[in-house]
């Protein structure tokens, strides 16, 4: 069992492409779009923080300071202001990270999509039957031979994987994406890796996913681009 650090950790190796002195590059996808200037991912046991491979040493120096006072979000006006010396700031991301301590029973029914099924991607979900390759394991739940829910790998590695849950609009509140994700998460377990759950503090449905299948709750993600 790995602690909240240690899954932070873990998390920032899945989530984005990192070069030989630890500087992150790009986000960990086949599209190689570029990663944020800063990820800080805060736990109870300490923080994991990243930087872009193309932030200047002295605003890293500036932001290290910062963060020797204080390891909380109280801090993170002092963060932004150091980045926004090198350059204007264009957006920030912050939300909660969970893993999956077990798989909630009875909801690991969904359909894995497999080559001879994934012809039910199609209508709903043409851009991930694109990328099927680089997003196993896949699960869906289907509607008249239509996938309708889907959990798939958003990012992935040896040691963990990202899960990424879409479901089609006209079919929401239908409890669909506990089942694709519960299912996901079960087979991410059998190939001996962790599967992970992260999301935005304002996306209400998906914490409501994260409720209902009683995940861990290991830390918070910030990244400021």
């Amino acid at each position: 069992m790995y602690n909240h650090l240690e899954l932070m950790s873990i998390q920032a190796r899945v989530l984005y492409i990192h070069d030989h002195a630890g500087r992150i590059t790009t986000i960990n996808e086949p599209t190689n779009q570029p990663a944020p200037r800063f990820f800080w991912g805060q736990t109870v046991a300490g923080s994991i923080v990243r930087f872009h491979s193309d932030v200047p040493n002295r605003i890293i120096h500036d932001i290290i300071q910062f963060l020797n006072q204080g390891d909380s979000t109280e801090q993170l006006p002092n963060v932004i202001h150091a980045l926004e010396k090198d350059r204007e700031i264009r957006g920030l991301w912050m939300g909660p990270a969970f893993t999956f301590h077990e798989t909630v029973k009875g909801y690991t029914d969904a359909t894995l999509v497999t080559e001879e099924n994934k012809y039910c991607l199609e209508p709903g979900f043409p851009t991930l039957l694109s990328e099927l390759k680089f997003r196993g394991p896949c699960f869906m739940v289907t509607e008249n031979n239509m996938a309708v829910s889907v959990c798939f790998s958003a990012r992935s590695n040896d040691k963990a994987a990202e899960a990424g849950v879409e479901t089609l609009k006209d079919y929401r509140g239908k409890g669909y994406a506990m089942h694709v994700t519960s299912s996901w998460a079960q087979a991410i377990r059998r190939s001996q890796r962790i599967p992970l759950y992260s999301t935005s503090w304002d996306n209400y449905s998906s914490l409501s996913i994260a409720k209902r299948l009683r995940l861990h709750f290991y830390g918070t993600d910030i990244s400021i681009y």
